[in-house]
């Protein structure tokens, strides 16, 4: 049988590494498409609550100055912006800069809401950015619903004893609470996407890595194999030897000594003795039984 040669063991690493590398590319579309449709989901889900909280907002409230059409517009604009993340290329949402520019253009737009709507007290603003900085600085969704929530108490009771001290109840005045708390679930999710996002990319890195070292790894065991298949030396194939001395003939088409030939070209290593048929041939008169 014909010896392995060194490229054959390595060959089939190699094989093996190319197959896994093939299967984690035709894996990757799908997983991006979950992941696309996932995020344009979040993004909608969350958008639709934005809207929903400032639209009634605004057209339900009695102390806004704005004509009805235009607050009507200015809810179409809304559900135009669900629109739009609806039918947004995937490659879009996925984009670094695309949750925080949503992200600004709902702050500014909430804000400029709550003025429009006559609501622009001091401390609904104070309390609206105090749920922004919280979502800047906590370190979880959970976290940041918990103390957003307590603010949003806090708020409520000093809201309570504003109505008290009034005598009136406005509907604006009872919106208030579910802006607060939609907003900071906005906040949230989109902070902890980040947050997520970060993860991601510690994790590639580190992954990358591995990696890098998984292959330096694999070099140096090809480089090991294709060594310890070099180093050892094996016969096949057909042998040129002759027929009566015995001697075989080299590649060079030398003839040497068979067992000068077996030792160069393989490990074995040769111990000369006689053997009973030849000590009969070459000593007749030799009588083994003497010598013991």
């Amino acid at each position: 049988m014909a010896p392995l040669s060194p490229a054959a063991g390595s060959g089939l690493i190699v094989q093996s590494e190319r197959a896994t590398t093939v299967a984690t590319i035709l894996t990757e579309p799908s997983k991006a498409g979950v992941l696309g449709i996932a995020g344009r989901f979040r993004f909608v889900l969350l958008q639709t609550l934005v809207t929903i909280v400032l639209a009634y907002q605004l057209l339900f409230s009695r102390e806004t100055a704005l004509p009805d059409d235009v607050r009507q517009l200015i809810v179409v604009v809304l559900l135009l912006v669900i629109t739009i993340l609806m039918f947004l290329p995937a490659r879009v949402l996925e984009r670094n800069w695309f949750a925080g520019t949503l992200v600004v253009g709902d702050t500014a737009l909430t804000t400029i809401i709550i003025y429009l709507s006559g609501n622009a007290s001091s401390d609904l603003y104070v309390t609206y950015f105090l749920i922004v900085l919280i979502a800047a600085f906590t370190t979880s969704l959970k976290q940041l619903i918990g103390l957003s929530s307590i603010l949003c108490l806090a708020y409520g009771g000093i809201l309570y004893f504003e109505i008290n001290q009034s005598g009136s109840v406005d509907e604006s005045h009872l919106l208030r609470i579910p802006v607060l708390l939609t907003m900071a679930a906005f906040y949230g999710v989109f902070a902890e996407m980040v947050r997520k996002e970060r993860r991601q990319k510690a994790g590639l890195i580190d992954h990358i890595a591995a990696l890098k070292q998984a292959e330096e790894e694999r070099e140096k065991l090809i480089r090991q194999l294709r060594e310890a298949l070099a180093s050892i030396k094996t016969l096949s194939g057909l042998l040129p030897i002759c027929y009566s001395c015995k001697q075989i003939r080299d590649d060079k088409g030398y003839w040497n000594q068979i067992d000068t030939y077996v030792r160069d070209h393989t490990e074995a290593e040769f111990t000369h003795g006689i053997c009973p048929a030849c000590v009969t041939k070459l000593y007749p008169d030799y009588d083994p039984g003497e010598s013991s």
